[in-house]
């Protein structure tokens, strides 16, 4: 995990590609999240997390991307996972609500290992008919702006 953060995620933070929050154990990362603003196209008429208010034609929404999530693998369940996710999460809804950054939705793709510690964070299947699929080596998952404001508290 150090090796991808010094090589992958910290030299896109330095270039204000993305923004990066590392977690540190003596002189060890245990865990990262790297996001960025983004925006999330649904071609399909079903929008999962509402229909847009302006235009029911609207494809694009704006969104917080998750780019990576990353907790050591040697403290894994240990809820280092948690509560990284809940830190994030809370920052945006202050975020949102001090500068006003908008957003609808915020996502991220899953690893298949990964989409129940998701789903019990509040994320939801963008494609619900990956729930269930076993040969899918990741899917898309999201928690809209009014979940958030349920799930995570400031």
């Amino acid at each position: 995990m150090n090796d991808f953060f010094i090589n992958e995620a910290l030299n896109l933070d330095e270039e204000n590609f993305l923004a990066t929050n590392v977690y540190m154990q003596k002189d060890s990362i245990k865990g990262f999240y790297t996001t960025s603003a983004s925006t999330l196209t649904i071609t399909n008429q079903i929008h999962p997390f509402g229909p847009p208010i302006s235009r029911e034609t609207m494809t694009e929404f704006a969104a917080i991307k998750i780019q990576y999530f990353a907790v050591d693998l040697s403290i894994q369940n240990s809820g280092l996972g948690k509560a990284m996710m809940f830190h994030l999460l809370s920052n945006l809804l202050v975020a949102d609500l001090l500068y006003s950054i908008g957003f609808k939705v915020v996502y991220l793709e899953a690893l298949s290992e990964a989409t129940d510690f998701y789903t019990a964070l509040g994320f939801s299947y963008l494609n619900p008919w990956e729930e269930n699929n076993p040969i899918l080596k990741s899917s898309l998952m999201f928690i809209n702006y009014d979940d958030l404001i349920n799930y995570y508290y400031f």
